[in-house]
């Protein structure tokens, strides 16, 4: 977000919630290197509850969690998008804003998020995709007999240790939706 600032010369204001202390800590030390202090703020704490009834909800960006985990409770909650990856994604498509730049999983239960975007009245407007070695996390034993589970279900779709990352556009404002062919594209990775 930083460079991104930097690199458009953003003049407005910008918050951002990070649930891991360390990682927010990192990004105002970030911010504040680089003289972005005042106009972006990176607060530790739950995007949902710092979201205020009545606030104009512009525009949000959003790299959520969005590791299936099986469990109720996850080790790594900051991580976890739910049971299927995709509940965080929904939140936020959920919460009003005018436009959602956010990332979603090909094994996060991603033609799921892409009909729910469409129900809250969003057009897929523009998007990209990266094919990524599957981290850390998610290849822990319990995270990926869920992502299996998934993938046998076709709800998640994966080739080996590989999976796809869109970052897409949503927008309230109409014009050609390309929600289809992302469903396409990714419900296809990994299919022979």
């Amino acid at each position: 977000m930083v460079s991104t600032i930097q690199r458009i010369d953003f003049q407005g204001r910008m918050r951002g919630f990070e649930l891991d202390e360390t990682s927010a800590a990192s990004a105002r030390e970030l911010i504040h290197q680089t003289g972005l202090t005042g106009r972006y703020e990176v607060r530790h704490g739950d995007f949902f509850a710092g979201i205020h009834p009545g606030e104009k909800r512009r525009c949000v960006v959003a790299n959520p969690p969005y590791l299936p985990h099986p469990e109720e409770r996850p080790a790594f909650p900051h991580l976890s998008g739910g049971h299927t990856g995709a509940g965080i994604s929904k939140r936020i498509l959920s919460a009003g804003f005018d436009t959602v730049l956010m990332m979603i999983s090909s094994y996060a239960d991603p033609c799921s998020v892409l009909a729910h975007a469409r129900a809250c009245g969003y057009t897929l407007t523009s998007w990209m995709v990266l094919p990524l070695r599957m981290g850390a996390f998610s290849r822990r034993p319990h995270v990926r007999r869920r992502i299996e589970a998934m993938s046998r279900a076709g709800t998640a779709f994966v080739a080996g240790e590989r999976y796809l990352l869109a970052g897409g556009v949503w927008d309230r404002t109409g014009g050609g939706d390309q929600s289809a062919v992302l469903s396409r594209v990714m419900s296809r990775f990994g299919v022979s």
